[in-house]
């Protein structure tokens, strides 16, 4: 759609200075109105794709910093990719080899919300922080889903205080995280208890005790 209100608006212009086909003289009455309307209606439709791009390319950058792995990068799926990804019931994934993470629909777009309104997110903005967090500990290297979540955590105000969120609300936001959402998993069947691990705690056997954790 981009293409074709682009390609409209250029062909009126392009009318007014060069003959059309079939004629001998360029048509200088082509109207600027159809002009204006077509270039905002596909300015309208780029819109969102531009504004994907330019956030992938700002998850891409902190992903790399947070993974310490210069080859992570960071794709948000549209509705159409997520028919076509093979891991489309997965909110997130992450392969460490090639550093690729996925977003599935529309968690870029939880994750955009959240970053509006850090101090007033809802469960599922929350989440999508710890996505970020957590694929990018696969690309850091660790493939056991409880070890991965446990380093996601003690590293989401790490992640938060990487998109400009003051540091008192990411470590508040992350601890909610833990003690609402994550505590939670391993009373919600096989498929999510494997990310849950009773060493994940302060002072147990998964804590890095890292200087800026999220439940320093």
């Amino acid at each position: 759609m981009v293409a074709l209100f682009g390609w409209l608006a250029f062909r009126e212009v392009y009318y007014s200075y060069v003959p059309p086909p079939g004629f001998d003289q360029p048509d200088p009455n082509k109207s600027i109105t159809f002009v204006i309307l077509f270039a905002v209606i596909a300015a309208a439709f780029a819109y969102t794709p531009v504004r994907y791009w330019f956030f992938e390319h700002s998850l891409t950058q902190k992903a790399r910093i947070l993974s310490e792995n210069k080859m992570a990068y960071v794709h948000c799926n549209t509705i159409f990719d997520s028919l076509f990804d093979k891991e489309v019931f997965a909110a997130g994934h992450a392969n460490p080899e090639s550093g690729r993470i996925v977003f599935q629909y529309p968690w870029c777009s939880r994750l955009m919300d959240h970053l509006k309104n850090p101090k007033h997110s809802t469960k599922e903005e929350l989440i999508s922080m710890h996505i970020f967090a957590h694929e990018a500990m696969h690309i850091r290297g660790e493939l056991n889903e409880a070890k991965t979540e446990c380093q996601a955590i003690q590293r989401n105000a790490r992640a938060a205080m990487l998109f400009g969120i003051a540091e008192d609300i990411a470590r508040e936001n992350g601890m909610d995280y833990f003690k609402n959402y994550y505590q939670q998993r391993s009373q919600q069947g096989p498929q999510s208890s494997q990310y849950f691990s009773a060493e994940c705690e302060p002072g147990k056997m998964l804590d890095e005790r890292l200087t800026d954790s999220t439940w320093r």
